[in-house]
């Protein structure tokens, strides 16, 4: 199992509000209505896909530092599945690192996907990308059951309505290898 390594000491309490922190946070009641809301999450595949085309992969950078954090990724042969892969700002600089890894990649925006597969270090022979809707979508129709030894999901549950969540890592589940959780 892959351990997170923090620099943050956690013998330390959480620093105080200050009052102004506090009373900012009392006088902040407002609630997104249920009309946005939905709105929201009827047009979020649009959204991301207007979010990419405005941005094309500029605006992340390529996170190198996952091998340093997660050494186990560079380390064998490994199957991985980057859940919510943006343009492959992960992918990449581990495809580079580890000549044994391949990875499942798939994004709930269809031009996300177009992105890594434009890149000049995609290959199919050590990469799969797809588009597709976590919450929904069954996994096995693009990765074969149990087939992935680990999963990332870098941003994704933040983006996932709570609802959904549960059905997302269900999904997800099905495609990992049960001797590796």
């Amino acid at each position: 199992m892959i351990q997170a390594q923090t620099t943050v000491d956690a013998s330390e309490p959480p620093r105080p509000l200050t009052d102004s922190e506090k009373e900012h946070l009392a006088a902040d009641t407002s609630v997104v209505p249920e009309f946005k809301q939905n709105c929201l999450e009827r047009d979020a595949q649009k959204n991301w896909d207007l979010f990419y085309k405005r941005n094309t992969t500029a605006f992340y950078k390529d996170r190198h530092w996952t091998s340093r954090e997660f050494p186990e990724l560079i380390s064998g042969p490994l199957v991985l599945l980057e859940a919510g892969c943006g343009v492959g700002n992960f992918i990449f600089p581990l495809l580079e690192e580890n000549p044994q890894l391949f990875i499942y990649a798939c994004d709930f925006s269809k031009r996300a996907v177009d992105f890594v597969k434009a890149n000049e270090n995609y290959k199919d022979s050590r990469c799969s990308a797809f588009q597709c809707d976590i919450t929904s979508s069954d996994l096995t129709d693009n990765i074969p059951s149990s087939s992935v030894d680990l999963c990332s999901l870098i941003f994704v549950l933040s983006a996932i309505h709570p609802d959904k969540m549960v059905q997302a890592l269900q999904n997800i589940h099905r495609v990992t290898n049960d001797e590796n959780i």
